[in-house]
């Protein structure tokens, strides 16, 4: 008898223990909203965003409506007076919101942060198989980033050259015509310091596929590139490129495919790390930092090689059981420009922005003006139509054999009481509330207050409505932007190893 009153009541110790863990669980994935209005970035861009407008009207300058498009769709998202899907639970009748998203590809972190998960989650699961790959990073010298910033067919081209030089180098260290390697491009357009600095980040079979006879393909991995070959591929991709740019006149004319100039002037400034408002107009963006050289490093370093500007980069490669460092790179790969959590406010008013690694001269924050700012993201917005992920090779859409070397897809139907799911929606890319969780780590489905399951019962689109509805909760947004004319102490605390800015050939 004793005996079996242990066992019973351990046995409930063990149901309560599980269902504490369960719903400790369910509560840290709860959602909550992320309140953009509080941000410094969002306060930025909706106080020197209407300035920077003026300015350029000041000076018989119109901006694309592209550009108009990405800032005034930004201070919409996660905003609820500007729409919203309500959801409602049936058990407690508790009743919340979740704000639309701009859904945009310039600068905005959330929308960044999603795409980035939901390409990391798709090209692992469905495109790179479990072999061995390798990112090569290729930068330019400032005269090709001018000329790439609005030009595609000059970024198709360039991209062309450096995928199909990697490939005839893996080619012949295999020495076999036929093979063949599968790739992933990122075309990234920011630089650590928010400067306008297109290159490209290519994700690249560490090896080839050989076709055999019985109609498959076979992987054979390649030894690491050693820095010599690395040289050889370098200077190969300058000559190409310098030909290519050469045989389509583009030294001595306009890159802009609109009638716009003010992009033109925009993109030179971001490029060189010029201050384009404000005493240091035409000059150096202030940098703080501490004064420490380095004579070359990268000439020890057998993973790079450098000519006149062109970088060649093979250092991160990823074995094939290492899916989860493959989602790693490919999440750094598709990550926005911006990090929120180094910008910070100075005295003076002044954007401070902190470099995710100090540069190699010792700098490791760059200070902004509030429409010097704006000019930063405005140089970053890629143009509309310009594809900025491409897949080449076997893991090209239009390959005819793609589907022996992909992953096959997992389909899978999930069935609920209230819905079914079909199939072709499961076997896309991620759905939205299953991506928030994924990146975010907050469910939106679950209610707050007694963890039950929170349905869509409308979508507001109305800001009238929004409005009203706010009202009745009391929970209308409180902004609070920044003041333009702020002015204060000039010292900054904790940058006082300012570095000289008064050389140019700094």
């Amino acid at each position: 008898m004793v005996l079996a009153l242990l066992l019973f009541w351990s046995l409930q110790l063990h149901i309560f223990s599980r269902m504490v863990a369960v719903f400790n669980t369910r509560q840290a994935y709860k959602y909550q909203r992320r309140q953009p209005e509080n941000s410094l970035l969002y306060r930025t861009i909706e106080t020197y965003w209407p300035l920077f407008i003026k300015e350029q009207a000041r000076v018989n300058k119109k901006l694309p409506l592209f550009i108009h498009q990405e800032f005034d769709d930004y201070l919409k998202c996660g905003i609820t007076e500007f729409g919203f899907v309500r959801t409602y639970c049936y058990q407690c009748q508790y009743s919340g919101m979740v704000a639309f998203s701009c859904k945009r590809r310039g600068f905005c972190p959330s929308c960044s942060g999603r795409r980035m998960n939901d390409e990391a989650h798709h090209i692992t699961k469905n495109v790179i198989p479990e072999i061995t790959t390798r990112q090569w990073v290729l930068s330019f010298p400032f005269k090709i980033r001018y000329l790439l910033a609005h030009n595609q067919k000059l970024t198709n081209e360039l991209l062309k050259i450096f995928v199909r030089t990697i490939e005839s180098y893996q080619r012949k260290r295999i020495q076999n015509k036929n093979a063949k390697i599968g790739a992933v491009t990122f075309i990234q357009r920011f630089g650590s310091a928010l400067n306008l600095n297109v290159h490209f980040h290519t994700l690249i079979t560490d090896g080839v596929y050989i076709l055999q006879k019985d109609q498959t393909y076979a992987f054979q991995r390649l030894p690491h590139p050693t820095h010599e070959e690395l040289k050889l591929l370098v200077d190969k991709i300058k000559i190409k490129i310098e030909l290519k740019i050469k045989k389509l006149n583009l030294e001595h004319t306009e890159q802009m495919p609109f009638e716009e100039e003010s992009l033109d002037d925009i993109s030179q400034l971001s490029i060189t790390q010029k201050a384009a408002y404000g005493d240091r107009q035409g000059r150096l963006l202030k940098q703080y930092g501490i004064k420490s050289f380095e004579a070359d490093p990268e000439n020890h370093d057998p993973t790079t090689a450098n000519n006149s500007g062109y970088s060649l980069n093979a250092r991160v490669w990823i074995a094939s059981n290492k899916r989860k460092k493959l989602e790693q790179v490919i999440r750094y790969m598709a990550r926005g420009p911006i990090a929120q959590e180094r910008m910070t406010e100075t005295y003076t008013g002044q954007i401070l922005y902190k470099l995710k690694t100090p540069w190699r001269n010792g700098v490791t924050h760059f200070s902004y003006s509030g429409l010097d700012f704006i000019a930063r993201l405005v140089a970053l917005i890629p143009p509309p139509r310009m594809n900025m992920i491409r897949y080449h090779g076997v893991f090209a859409p239009n390959f005819k054999n793609r589907s022996k070397i992909v992953p096959a897809k997992k389909i899978q139907i999930e069935k609920t009481t209230e819905s079914i799911i079909s199939p072709k929606i499961k076997s896309e890319r991620l759905r939205w509330a299953e991506m928030l969780k994924k990146t975010f780590q907050v469910d939106v489905t679950v209610c707050p207050k007694c963890n039950g399951r929170l349905e869509q019962i409308a979508v507001i689109k109305s800001r009238t409505a929004a409005m009203a509805i706010l009202k009745s909760l009391n929970q209308s947004t409180q902004f609070k932007p920044k003041n333009p004319l702020t002015t204060g102490p000039p010292e900054l605390t904790g940058y006082e190893n300012e570095i000289d800015q008064r050389n140019d050939d700094w």
